[in-house]
């Protein structure tokens, strides 16, 4: 018991009605609650310690404008809103207001689905934020699974050994999505009850269903049974054996600690045509499918706010302008979750395993048509096999961030999200990262960590929407692709991405541990991928000033692959790059002869790059730089760089400041005065935007950083330094 009986506790930031704890299941459940508002200053968690802490509660000072005030505790949404008579629902409290007018959130747990279509004035915003030094939650899950624990679940004896049941029924809701309460760790969406009961940790072939997924228990989790409206709820330890990978090893009794149990249609914050409208020190969690969902909010803006994701953690629509800074985005898989459990597994344009198990026999009976060409997308299977794959989860924070285009009977509005400014910000642990695609987009000096498959998509998700998408000064790390792209954003529009630093010494988790591998997978990220199939292909891409850190994870990652997946209507720019391949040095001219490009027609020019591998045994290729200055297409394209492709480009040892390709390692990647990177780039067209741009005329050094220039800091209050070993503050 953590604390004594009887012994009282304030909630931080001013004074409170005390808490009573004595010793029972629910006394463990409300010091687990209170740990969410003790945060970062109380370090014992009943479930597992956070991998990410919410924000620091914010100080700001009350405004000088019309002000009202909230209270869940002590409000009533009949009273003035005055400080001493304060209304208790935000969203009771939003009819009332007027432009110029300030919401202050005095400090608890709002269990609320916000709806927000205020109108504001441009010089009279109206602000909805935190009451000065005092922690805001708002919380679209179901309330008595984190204010009575005790009461809300019973055990299931006709399930597994640690199964629980909840005590009340939940109809017509689809399905869940949780996380623990005190640590905002995130519990597995199970699809199939079997996985949830699992005895094993390891991912495996079924031996009697052949390419069947084996049942796997993926860590503590929440399974919905849509017929009897019953919620059940697994929170075993985990045995993964692996070092580098956490193991579930917290309490396995639901009834002794708060979860966060959120219906799939919860949404938090739904922002709805809102306008001139500010958030500003708030925690949003307990999001179903979308934990903020902005729909042509207008001039919004985030600043100090802390989001927890459901599925997704925010998903926007015909939204700008938006500004968001200093905000953290988290996604909820959990330390010891895997890519493998929560990414597709069978995909097909007409049969997908729908997680319903009673209707696979459905689908085994359709006739297959002679045009569809259906395969499992990891093992090529065909339609035969494929169809007894499954998948095992699918709502553990698909991705972070992503935007949504318009459609073509939506002309009564403008239909893209345009003139974004998102910077200082976190984004974390997600299956993917974010998709800043829009018009007018400006995406700098944040941290994308712990994403298991894409981390930031450049391509948007509607053809024709992305243009003037600037994605610069940002460090990602622990990440699959750091960049990716499909055929459906293009043909026209124009990308641009300088100034990054590309980090990829430590792995992500990507395959479970097996029987064949106990260690699992651990892959290392790559730069650059484009997936999916060719349709109206991509949007034109400027590579420029970044410094890539990777290995050599196919034969396609000359240039880390950056120049390829062109076509007649697009361009490429691959400009003074620093490209540091961690395994080898990519086969000579494979690049150019796999894909294509030493025979295309393309508009294609690369040239002032720095190539280097820091292996000391490994050997420059002989002729690397062949294919890229000598083929057909690198000849043609002197017409318009009469220079030719890689003219200018070198391999040699950067000479960073301080460098060791160990995963644990700090480095400094400032390039040293007068070593290889110095004054060896092209001097790059004055309309290509530059925040680090030398004198007029003189040559820029080689990779995101030139020498004498100050650390590339990212996240909040710029407190993550680029080459500092991977964090989670």
């Amino acid at each position: 018991m953590p604390r004594a009986q009887n012994e009282t506790f304030k909630l931080p930031g001013r004074p409170r009605s005390h808490i009573l704890f004595v010793l029972c299941p629910c006394a463990c459940a409300v010091f687990g609650l209170a740990a969410v508002f003790a945060g970062e200053e109380d370090p014992r968690y009943l479930s597992h310690p956070p991998i990410r802490k919410m924000l620091p509660v914010g100080n700001r000072p009350m405004g000088g404008g019309p002000g009202y005030f909230v209270d869940p505790d002590r409000g009533d949404d009949d009273h003035a809103g005055s400080r001493a008579r304060p209304w208790r629902t935000i969203n009771n409290s939003l009819k009332r207001l007027s432009p110029g007018d300030t919401l202050y959130l005095r400090a608890g747990i709002y269990f609320e689905n916000v709806y927000c279509a205020v109108a504001g004035k441009p010089d009279a915003p109206i602000t909805v934020r935190a009451y000065p030094g005092e922690r805001v939650i708002i919380d679209g899950g179901i309330p008595e699974f984190q204010t009575k624990p005790a009461k809300a679940w019973k055990p299931f004896p006709d399930g597994a050994a640690g199964e629980f049941i909840s005590t009340q029924t939940y109809k017509n809701i689809r399905d869940v999505v949780g996380l623990f309460a005190d640590s905002n760790v995130g519990l597995q969406t199970y699809w199939h009850l079997m996985d949830l009961r699992s005895a094993s940790d390891f991912w495996m072939t079924d031996p009697e269903k052949k390419e069947e997924i084996a049942p796997v228990y993926c860590g503590p989790g929440i399974w919905y049974d849509r017929e009897t409206g019953h919620i059940h709820a697994r929170l075993a330890h985990t045995h993964l054996p692996n070092s580098k990978v956490a193991n579930y090893q917290g309490e396995t009794d639901p009834r002794k600690l708060p979860l966060v149990i959120a219906p799939f249609q919860s949404t938090p914050l739904f922002v709805d045509l809102a306008k001139h409208v500010r958030f500003q020190d708030l925690v949003f969690r307990g999001g179903g499918y979308k934990t903020v969902h902005l729909l042509l909010g207008v001039n919004v803006s985030f600043e100090n706010c802390t989001i927890f994701c459901g599925t997704y953690g925010i998903w926007a629509k015909n939204t700008g302008p938006l500004k968001m800074t200093h905000c953290g985005v988290h996604g909820i898989i959990p330390p010891w979750g895997f890519a493998s459990e929560n990414g597709l597994q069978t995909y097909t344009p007409r049969y997908t395993d729908p997680f319903l198990r009673d209707a696979l026999p459905l689908y085994c009976e359709m006739p297959l048509p002679p045009y569809d060409r259906a395969v499992n997308i990891y093992q090529k299977k065909p339609y035969a096999e494929a169809l007894k794959n499954r998948n095992v989860a699918r709502l553990n924070s698909h991705a972070l961030l992503v935007t949504e285009g318009g459609y073509e009977f939506e002309t009564f509005f403008y239909p893209f999200n345009h003139d974004w400014d998102v910077s200082y910000c976190e984004f974390t642990d997600g299956h993917d990262g974010v998709y800043p695609s829009g018009r007018s987009i400006r995406f700098h000096h944040n941290w994308i960590d712990r994403v298991q498959d894409d981390g930031i998509y450049l391509s948007s998700p509607t053809p024709y929407v992305s243009d003037d998408v600037y994605v610069y000064q940002n460090l990602l790390t622990r990440t699959l692709s750091a960049f990716a792209l499909h055929g459906r954003g293009g043909p026209k529009g124009d990308i641009y991405v300088y100034r990054n630093i590309v980090d990829f010494r430590e792995p992500t988790l990507r395959i479970r541990p097996g029987p064949a591998k106990p260690e699992g997978e651990l892959a290392s990220g790559q730069i650059f991928l484009k997936h999916g199939y060719e349709l109206l292909n991509v949007e034109s891409i400027y590579w420029y000033q970044n410094t890539f850190i990777a290995p050599v994870t196919h034969g396609y990652t000359y240039a880390h692959a950056t120049l390829l997946n062109t076509s007649e209507t697009t361009v490429r720019r691959c400009f003074n790059n620093l490209f540091v391949y961690l395994s080898n040095y990519p086969p000579p001219g494979h690049t150019f002869k796999a894909a294509g490009v030493g025979t295309t027609t393309h508009d294609i020019q690369m040239d002032g790059n720095l190539h280097w591998c820091p292996k000391p045994d490994e050997k420059i290729p002989e002729g690397f730089f062949d294919m890229a200055r000598t083929c057909e297409a690198a000849l043609r394209s002197k017409k318009i760089y009469p220079a030719g492709w890689e003219a200018n480009s070198a391999i040699a040892d950067p000479q960073f400041l301080k460098f060791s390709a160990e995963s644990g390692a700090s480095n400094d990647y400032r390039p040293q005065a007068g070593g290889p990177a110095a004054g060896k780039g092209i001097v790059l067209p004055a309309e290509w935007e530059d925040p680090l741009r030398p004198a007029a005329g003189a040559q820029p050094d080689i990779g995101a950083l030139p020498a004498g220039a100050e650390p590339l800091r990212v996240g909040v209050q710029g407190r993550i330094t680029a080459g500092a070993a991977a964090s989670t503050p």
